[in-house]
Protein backbone atom coordinates (compact mmCIF):
# COMPACT_ATOMS: atom_id res chain seq x y z
CA UNK A 1 0.00 0.00 0.00
CA UNK A 2 1.15 3.65 -0.94
CA UNK A 3 1.71 5.35 2.04
CA UNK A 4 -0.51 9.11 2.29
CA UNK A 5 1.54 11.45 3.91
CA UNK A 6 -0.64 14.42 5.62
CA UNK A 7 1.62 17.07 7.49
CA UNK A 8 -0.09 19.74 9.94
CA UNK A 9 1.77 22.79 11.05
CA UNK A 10 0.98 26.69 11.77
CA UNK A 11 0.57 29.06 8.74
CA UNK A 12 2.66 32.11 8.60
CA UNK A 13 5.85 30.55 10.59
CA UNK A 14 8.44 28.17 9.85
CA UNK A 15 10.14 27.25 13.28
CA UNK A 16 10.25 23.81 14.40
CA UNK A 17 7.81 22.58 11.93
CA UNK A 18 9.93 23.47 8.30
CA UNK A 19 12.31 20.63 8.79
CA UNK A 20 10.38 17.99 7.85
CA UNK A 21 8.58 20.02 4.81
CA UNK A 22 12.63 19.87 3.76
CA UNK A 23 12.73 16.63 4.01
CA UNK A 24 9.76 15.66 1.69
CA UNK A 25 10.89 18.75 -1.03
CA UNK A 26 14.71 17.12 -0.82
CA UNK A 27 13.40 13.83 -1.37
CA UNK A 28 11.04 14.67 -3.97
CA UNK A 29 7.72 12.44 -1.45
CA UNK A 30 4.55 14.04 -2.65
CA UNK A 31 2.64 15.32 0.69
CA UNK A 32 -0.43 17.22 1.64
CA UNK A 33 1.26 20.15 3.70
CA UNK A 34 -2.14 21.37 6.16
CA UNK A 35 -1.55 24.67 7.27
CA UNK A 36 -3.74 26.20 9.93
CA UNK A 37 -3.77 29.33 11.92
CA UNK A 38 -2.15 29.52 15.03
CA UNK A 39 -4.62 31.41 17.10
CA UNK A 40 -8.34 31.73 16.72
CA UNK A 41 -11.57 29.03 15.56
CA UNK A 42 -9.33 27.17 13.40
CA UNK A 43 -6.92 25.68 15.58
CA UNK A 44 -9.35 26.20 18.26
CA UNK A 45 -11.14 22.91 16.65
CA UNK A 46 -8.18 20.97 15.83
CA UNK A 47 -6.46 21.14 19.06
CA UNK A 48 -8.43 18.31 20.47
CA UNK A 49 -7.36 15.91 17.93
CA UNK A 50 -3.86 16.40 17.94
CA UNK A 51 -2.01 13.77 19.80
CA UNK A 52 0.08 16.26 22.00
CA UNK A 53 -2.14 19.42 21.40
CA UNK A 54 0.46 21.17 19.72
CA UNK A 55 1.78 20.73 16.21
CA UNK A 56 3.45 19.82 13.76
CA UNK A 57 1.95 16.49 13.54
CA UNK A 58 2.79 13.77 10.72
CA UNK A 59 -0.50 12.14 9.23
CA UNK A 60 0.23 8.41 8.12
CA UNK A 61 -2.66 6.54 6.27
CA UNK A 62 -5.05 8.22 8.82
CA UNK A 63 -2.84 7.84 11.82
CA UNK A 64 -1.16 11.14 13.64
CA UNK A 65 2.33 11.16 15.05
CA UNK A 66 3.72 14.44 16.59
CA UNK A 67 7.09 15.68 17.52
CA UNK A 68 9.24 17.62 14.79
CA UNK A 69 12.34 15.98 15.24
CA UNK A 70 10.83 12.17 15.61
CA UNK A 71 8.62 13.10 12.44
CA UNK A 72 11.69 13.92 11.04
CA UNK A 73 13.92 10.85 11.76
CA UNK A 74 11.41 8.67 10.62
CA UNK A 75 11.28 10.70 6.94
CA UNK A 76 15.04 10.50 7.50
CA UNK A 77 15.05 6.82 7.56
CA UNK A 78 12.24 6.45 5.09
CA UNK A 79 14.13 8.54 2.45
CA UNK A 80 17.32 7.14 2.80
CA UNK A 81 18.91 10.53 4.03
CA UNK A 82 20.15 9.16 7.11
CA UNK A 83 23.68 8.29 5.82
CA UNK A 84 24.98 5.53 3.81
CA UNK A 85 26.85 3.57 6.55
CA UNK A 86 26.48 2.89 10.09
CA UNK A 87 29.40 5.40 10.78
CA UNK A 88 27.67 8.23 8.53
CA UNK A 89 24.56 7.70 10.25
CA UNK A 90 26.64 8.46 13.62
CA UNK A 91 28.00 11.41 12.24
CA UNK A 92 24.52 12.53 10.95
CA UNK A 93 22.75 11.67 14.21
CA UNK A 94 25.22 13.59 16.19
CA UNK A 95 25.08 16.76 14.06
CA UNK A 96 20.92 16.93 14.24
CA UNK A 97 21.21 16.18 18.32
CA UNK A 98 23.54 18.88 18.46
CA UNK A 99 21.25 21.04 16.69
CA UNK A 100 18.59 20.55 19.09
CA UNK A 101 20.18 22.07 21.54
CA UNK A 102 20.84 25.31 20.08
CA UNK A 103 17.18 25.05 18.95
CA UNK A 104 15.69 24.71 22.52
CA UNK A 105 18.14 27.32 23.47
CA UNK A 106 17.84 29.71 20.96
CA UNK A 107 13.60 29.21 21.43
CA UNK A 108 13.80 29.70 25.39
CA UNK A 109 15.49 33.61 24.98
CA UNK A 110 13.53 34.83 21.84
CA UNK A 111 10.43 34.84 23.04
CA UNK A 112 11.55 35.74 26.72
CA UNK A 113 9.65 38.95 27.54
CA UNK A 114 12.11 40.04 30.39
CA UNK A 115 15.10 42.21 28.97
CA UNK A 116 17.76 41.51 31.72
CA UNK A 117 16.74 37.70 31.57
CA UNK A 118 16.81 37.67 27.46
CA UNK A 119 20.25 39.15 27.56
CA UNK A 120 22.13 37.15 29.70
CA UNK A 121 20.95 34.28 27.88
CA UNK A 122 21.52 35.86 24.84
CA UNK A 123 24.99 36.40 26.05
CA UNK A 124 25.62 32.79 27.42
CA UNK A 125 23.97 31.49 23.89
CA UNK A 126 26.37 33.33 21.84
CA UNK A 127 28.91 32.76 24.00
CA UNK A 128 29.08 29.09 25.52
CA UNK A 129 26.38 27.07 23.45
CA UNK A 130 27.10 28.55 20.18
CA UNK A 131 30.33 28.37 18.83
CA UNK A 132 30.69 24.86 21.01
CA UNK A 133 27.80 23.40 18.81
CA UNK A 134 29.18 25.03 15.59
CA UNK A 135 32.77 23.75 16.62
CA UNK A 136 31.57 20.39 16.29
CA UNK A 137 29.80 20.50 13.25
CA UNK A 138 32.67 22.13 11.91
CA UNK A 139 34.95 19.71 12.86
CA UNK A 140 33.03 17.00 11.36
CA UNK A 141 32.57 18.90 7.83
CA UNK A 142 36.39 19.08 7.67
CA UNK A 143 36.93 15.37 7.89
CA UNK A 144 35.19 15.36 5.01
CA UNK A 145 37.13 15.33 1.80
CA UNK A 146 34.58 14.11 -0.44
CA UNK A 147 32.15 17.06 -1.13
CA UNK A 148 30.70 19.98 0.36
CA UNK A 149 28.24 18.13 2.04
CA UNK A 150 28.35 17.83 5.76
CA UNK A 151 28.55 13.96 6.09
CA UNK A 152 29.11 11.75 3.00
CA UNK A 153 28.96 12.24 -0.69
CA UNK A 154 25.39 12.94 -0.58
CA UNK A 155 22.49 15.06 1.03
CA UNK A 156 21.88 13.94 4.61
CA UNK A 157 19.19 14.99 6.93
CA UNK A 158 22.01 16.47 8.65
CA UNK A 159 22.81 18.84 5.97
CA UNK A 160 19.16 19.82 6.18
CA UNK A 161 18.74 20.69 9.66
CA UNK A 162 22.30 22.65 9.50
CA UNK A 163 20.37 24.72 6.95
CA UNK A 164 17.39 25.50 8.89
CA UNK A 165 18.70 26.27 11.79
CA UNK A 166 21.47 28.68 9.86
CA UNK A 167 18.41 30.67 8.22
CA UNK A 168 17.24 31.24 11.62
CA UNK A 169 20.99 32.04 12.65
CA UNK A 170 21.92 34.73 9.86
CA UNK A 171 18.78 36.75 10.18
CA UNK A 172 19.93 37.85 13.60
CA UNK A 173 23.72 37.92 12.63
CA UNK A 174 25.08 37.92 9.21
CA UNK A 175 28.48 36.87 10.39
CA UNK A 176 27.61 34.11 12.35
CA UNK A 177 29.38 31.37 10.16
CA UNK A 178 32.40 33.85 9.32
CA UNK A 179 34.03 31.03 11.39
CA UNK A 180 33.20 28.01 10.20
CA UNK A 181 34.26 27.80 6.35
CA UNK A 182 33.17 24.14 6.07
CA UNK A 183 29.32 25.19 7.61
CA UNK A 184 29.30 28.31 5.56
CA UNK A 185 29.72 26.41 2.43
CA UNK A 186 27.57 23.51 2.97
CA UNK A 187 24.98 26.62 3.66
CA UNK A 188 25.45 27.97 0.28
CA UNK A 189 25.32 24.50 -1.64
CA UNK A 190 21.85 23.05 0.04
CA UNK A 191 19.58 25.86 -1.94
CA UNK A 192 20.92 24.95 -5.17
CA UNK A 193 20.05 21.69 -4.84
CA UNK A 194 16.88 20.33 -7.29
CA UNK A 195 14.03 20.94 -5.69
CA UNK A 196 14.80 22.75 -3.01
CA UNK A 197 15.87 25.60 -4.89
CA UNK A 198 12.72 26.39 -5.97
CA UNK A 199 11.26 25.48 -2.58
CA UNK A 200 12.78 28.11 -1.42
CA UNK A 201 12.86 30.68 -3.55
CA UNK A 202 8.44 30.47 -3.40
CA UNK A 203 7.94 29.49 -0.12
CA UNK A 204 5.80 32.55 2.50
CA UNK A 205 8.23 34.74 3.56
CA UNK A 206 7.98 34.48 7.29
CA UNK A 207 10.04 36.04 10.19
CA UNK A 208 10.81 32.71 12.21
Amino acid sequence: MTTKYRYHFFKNVRARGEFPRLLFVAAGVPYEDVRCERHGKEWDEKKPQMPGRTLPVLELNGELFDESVVIARYLAREFGLTGKTNYEQLLTDTIVEKIIQVRESFSGFVFEKDEEKKAAAVEKFTKELLPLVLGVIENIAAKNKESDFLVGDSLTWADLAVFDLCQHLTNFDSHVLDNYPNIAANYKLVPLLPRLDDYLRNRPVTVI
